[in-house]
């Protein structure tokens, strides 16, 4: 018969409901930090250093420390700069997983990122850090845990936003053409819009201004643009409809 709790004193209540009475589950955040490089798609990974799995590749992440993280954006951007020393100018939010089999150690819980970190030379804080390329939907190399999984989401949430979001600028240095925009399309989609489109979409927001230094290569000289420091990432109403994954 279920209890009828307005019976029952707070205190017993409470000492019913006490949280010793459960088993906590590990809780940890993990960052899949995405770069281009060479026009080639990387994802950050380390060394572990410790059991399990150690020696083994993995995403950089960790345990929650509830003594400085305010928040899991706060770990997030923790653990990325233990690792590249930078701030991601993106860092988004995109799913957790949990179950008794991804963890050795027992029932364990991660909450997935993923960042993007602009394309210049990043300067590794530690020496057990790799940049991976992504072949397919994750790396080749077979990583700790079920981080290829944990990446293979990420991947498809970037694949997915960048066709309606700016976030194609946060993956190039701080100055870039229009074409460098569209690398970033071919290199995460293998396929990218037209130019036309590129310029209708990203010169029509107030996201871009004109540094007045231009790129001089084989074909005429082509506009480097920066991103305005007030920009955030913007939202379009519509997909491309060349980029659009059958």
């Amino acid at each position: 018969m279920p209890i009828d709790h307005t019976m029952i004193s707070e205190e017993e209540y409470l000492q019913q409901y006490n949280i010793n009475h459960y088993t906590t589950p590990l809780c940890s955040v993990d960052v899949v930090i995405f770069r281009l490089h060479n026009q080639q798609l990387q994802v950050l990974t380390c060394a572990r250093k410790q059991h399990p799995h150690i020696g083994q590749l993995g995403l950089p992440g960790g345990f929650i420390d509830i003594d400085q993280d305010k928040d899991l954006d706060a770990t997030a951007h923790r653990k990325l700069h233990e690792k590249t020393g930078m701030r991601a100018p993106y860092l988004e939010q995109v799913g957790t997983v949990g179950n008794p089999q991804r963890d050795p150690r027992g029932w364990s819980v991660t909450v997935i990122y993923y960042a993007l970190l602009p394309g210049t030379d990043i300067q590794q804080q530690t020496e057990d850090v790799r940049w991976c390329n992504i072949i397919g939907d994750s790396v080749t190399e077979q990583l700790a845990f079920d981080h290829n999984h944990l990446i293979s989401q990420a991947l498809e949430r970037l694949r997915n936003k960048i066709q309606y979001t700016s976030l194609p600028v946060y993956l190039l240095p701080e100055e870039f053409t229009l074409a460098d925009i569209r690398d970033v399309f071919a290199a995460i989609l293998k396929k990218a819009p037209p130019m036309r489109s590129i310029r209708n979409r990203f010169l029509h927001e107030d996201l871009l201004e004109d540094t007045g230094k231009k790129r001089y290569g084989s074909n005429r000289p082509a506009a480097l643009y920066r991103l305005k420091k007030t920009a955030k990432a913007h939202f379009y109403n519509r997909l491309y409809h060349t980029t659009q994954q059958e």
